[in-house]
C-alpha cells in the first residue's frame, strides 16, 4: 500500500468517477484502476461496488473505513512535510478554507490578502459552504480551517470568536410582511434559520418564499422590490441611503464569527492563518 495509491482512492470516492479522478490527479485513467486493484488486494476486500448497467460508483463498507483513515493518514502526512519545511525555513503548502457566505462574500477576501503578504508561498483553496457543511468538512479533513456564523454541534471542534454581525429585516415600505414573498436562504443556512425563527415568534406566515444560495442575489431581489429578507449589517449600505426601504430597528440576532479547527490535530497552516488575521 503506498500514500499515492490512498490519495488516489480518497479522490475516487469524493468523486465517485474514474476519469474526474485522473483528470485531477494528472494520471491515465488505467492508473486509477491499477490503484485501486492494489489497494483491493491489499485489504482482501473490494472497496467498491460495481454494476452493469450504471457507470456510478457504490462505495462498500470497506471503502468507506479505507477512505476515513486514508484522510487521516494524507493529513499527517502533509502536517509532517510542513512541518519539515519549516526547519528549512519555508512556510508552504495550501491552506483548505471554507466560509459560510456572509464571511466568503464580505470578509474574506481582506484575511486572505494579510495571510499571503506574511506567506506568500502558501496556496488558498477558498470555498463556499453553509453552516453544517463547513462541520462535516472539517471533520471529514476535507478542509483545514472553517469561518462560520454560530457554533457547530460537534463536541470534536473547537471556536474561536473573530466578529460580531447583526442580522436584520428589511424589504421595500410598501411590501405587507403577510403577503410579500420572503426570500429565504438554504436548508442548512445559520441566516435561515435566523430568519425562519424570528418568523415563527412573531407569527408570520409567508404568503409565498423563494430559496436562494447568495446574500448578494438577496441584497439585489431586495433593491428591485421582489421581496423582504434578512441580511447581515454589511450588507445594509444601499439601503441606507434611501427611504423607501424599510430597515427593523430590532435585530433579529446577533451572532458571531467564528473560526473552527478541529480540537485535536489541528493544521499548522489553519494555526498561523489565525495568529496573522486575528
Amino acid at each position: 500500500m503506498k500514500l499515492h495509491e490512498l490519495q488516489t482512492f480518497v479522490t475516487l470516492v469524493e468523486t465517485k468517477h474514474f476519469t474526474k479522478t485522473a483528470e485531477i490527479l494528472f494520471i491515465s485513467q488505467p492508473t486509477v484502476s491499477v490503484h485501486l486493484k492494489r489497494l483491493e488486494e491489499y485489504v482482501g476486500q473490494p472497496l467498491v461496488l460495481r454494476h452493469a448497467f450504471t457507470t456510478s460508483l457504490e462505495i462498500s463498507d470497506a471503502g468507506w473505513i479505507v477512505y476515513q483513515h486514508a484522510k487521516e493518514m494524507l493529513f499527517q502526512v502533509e502536517q509532517m512535510t510542513q512541518e519539515l519545511d519549516e526547519l528549512k525555513g519555508f512556510v508552504r503548502g495550501t491552506l483548505r478554507i471554507a466560509a459560510t457566505h456572509t464571511i466568503y462574500e464580505i470578509v474574506l477576501e481582506e484575511m486572505i490578502h494579510r495571510f499571503l503578504k506574511s506567506y506568500p508561498e502558501v496556496s488558498i483553496d477558498a470555498r463556499i459552504m453553509n453552516h453544517d457543511q463547513v462541520e462535516q468538512a472539517l471533520l471529514h479533513h476535507e478542509i483545514d480551517i472553517g469561518l462560520i456564523e454560530g457554533a457547530p454541534l460537534a463536541s470534536r471542534i473547537t471556536c474561536i470568536p473573530f466578529a460580531k454581525d447583526r442580522l436584520y429585516v428589511i424589504g421595500l415600505k410598501k411590501l405587507s410582511m403577510e403577503k410579500a414573498t420572503w426570500i429565504l436562504r438554504e436548508e442548512g443556512s445559520a441566516a435561515r434559520q435566523a430568519l425562519t425563527e424570528w418568523m415563527r415568534k412573531n407569527n408570520i406566515v409567508p404568503h409565498k418564499t423563494i430559496t436562494v444560495h447568495s446574500n448578494h442575489l438577496i441584497q439585489q431581489l431586495i433593491l428591485n422590490g421582489t421581496g423582504i429578507s434578512a441580511l447581515s449589517e454589511r450588507l445594509l449600505e444601499p439601503f441606507r441611503t434611501s427611504e423607501i426601504y424599510d430597515i427593523h430597528t430590532e435585530t433579529i440576532e446577533e451572532r458571531t464569527f467564528q473560526f473552527v479547527i478541529p480540537k485535536d490535530h489541528p493544521s499548522r497552516l489553519a494555526l498561523k492563518w489565525m495568529d496573522i488575521v486575528l
